[in-house]
């Protein structure tokens, strides 16, 4: 009996060096799985990051109070290990060398690409490989893939094979950029002023400025509208988003915003109001979801959190349990290879918008993008108008 003890006790010690815990015997504990979040859990960001984290959190109480998984002859139950990277990018990256070196996390989720980049340079060094779950819509991933990742949110130029001829119905042909600094805003500037000058409009003033450091957009607004803008092209975490809006509308400007993906709508309004939104267009709020696995949710994740429900929480918490089938389908918890192979396998990254708040359609294997559509929405009249759900990988 004696040696029995130990023979476990020196099991879990290693299990716990390789980021398990418990002895893992039949009938016995089970073995705890850490999961790493990279994320800004303090400043004006803090917001966003918690929607990421509440979302995994979930889908892990979900999970763990159904028994966990179990993968041979092992049941798994999974622990969520957070570090607030505050926006910064050498934060970030030694947020993850501890958690890979110290912890033995072989997942780490990310919701920004300032972040998610300089990772990118250590996730597939050999013997301390990991897998990024990437809270991303930048498509440039796509254009030079990291072997070792999966992004979740729909690239976000897709949205603009329906926002420009929207906006341009309008009759706005000038655009003011005010969108977030940083390698998502930058490349967004970048995609938003080509195609937006290729569809014959011009850009009048480019002020970019930092969503995750600025408390008084005053300047960058008051620079935008000196050169007379019939649109506005706008965005980074919702509430600085909002505080831009009203700002602008306070100061008169009485034309329409084109808002960036990252922001939501439904949480503008709250901060600014419906009235300072109209002629918005951006991404379609989560209580517009076609999916009734998402209004199931949404009040559920409300109640018991005490937070609103955002598309972040609702596609992590789906994505997570994608995470746990490619782990059944690798039949490995720790096989970083494997498991990001087997996300292309049967139906593992396809889910139900019945039974889950978002609905996958696969997986695009060569990029590690998940299939996510996307939705648009215009305000008008004080109300939000949706577009047609966009499959972009048929496009």
């Amino acid at each position: 009996m004696r040696l029995k003890v130990t023979i476990c006790l020196i099991a879990a010690a290693l299990m716990v060096a390789m980021g398990f815990s418990g002895c893992g015997e039949a009938g016995g504990e089970k073995v705890t799985v850490k999961i790493g979040l990279n994320a800004p859990l303090s400043g004006i960001a803090a917001g966003y990051g918690q929607d990421i984290k509440a979302g995994l959190e979930m889908a892990i109480t979900d999970i763990n109070a159904k028994g966990g998984v179990t993968i041979g002859d092992t049941t798994y139950i999974f622990e969520l290990v957070s570090a607030d990277d505050e926006m910064v990018p050498e934060k970030a990256l030694s947020n993850a060398q501890r958690f890979v070196l110290e912890e033995g996390i072989k997942v780490i989720w990310d919701p920004t690409a300032n972040t998610i980049i300089p990772q990118l340079g250590i996730n597939t060094k050999a013997g301390e490989e990991f897998l990024m779950m990437a809270y991303s819509s930048v498509p440039l991933y796509a254009q030079s893939p990291n072997k070792y990742m999966v992004t979740l949110p729909p690239p976000f130029s897709i949205y603009l094979k329906d926002w420009i001829p929207r906006a341009m119905g309008h009759g706005w042909k000038k655009m003011g950029m005010l969108q977030t600094t940083g390698a998502y805003g930058e490349l967004w500037g970048k995609t938003m002023k080509d195609a937006w000058t290729k569809a014959g409009g011009t850009i009048v003033a480019d002020s970019p400025a930092s969503y995750y450091t600025e408390t008084d957009f005053t300047p960058y607004v008051t620079t935008v509208l000196a050169a007379n803008p019939d649109v506005i092209f706008c965005g980074g975490p919702s509430e600085p988003t909002a505080l831009v809006i009203e700002q602008a509308r306070n100061m008169g400007f009485k034309g329409g915003f084109i808002v960036i993906d990252q922001a939501k709508l439904d949480i503008i309004v709250d901060e600014a109001g419906m009235d300072k939104l109209e002629g918005a267009i951006g991404v379609l709020p989560i209580d517009q979801s076609v999916w009734p696995g998402t209004i199931n949710m949404l009040e559920r994740f409300e109640k018991e959190t005490g937070m609103r429900f955002t598309w972040e929480a609702a596609i992590c918490y789906t994505g997570f349990h994608i995470l746990v089938e490619a782990m059944k389908e690798a039949g490995s918890v720790d096989d970083v290879a494997a498991i990001r192979a087997a996300f292309a396998k049967g139906d593992v990254s396809k889910t139900s918008g019945e039974e889950f708040p978002v609905e996958f359609s696969g997986i695009n294997d060569q990029t590690g993008a998940l299939l996510m559509p996307g939705t648009t929405v215009e305000v008008k009249g004080g109300a939000f108008v949706p577009g047609e759900l966009m499959e972009w990988w048929k496009m």
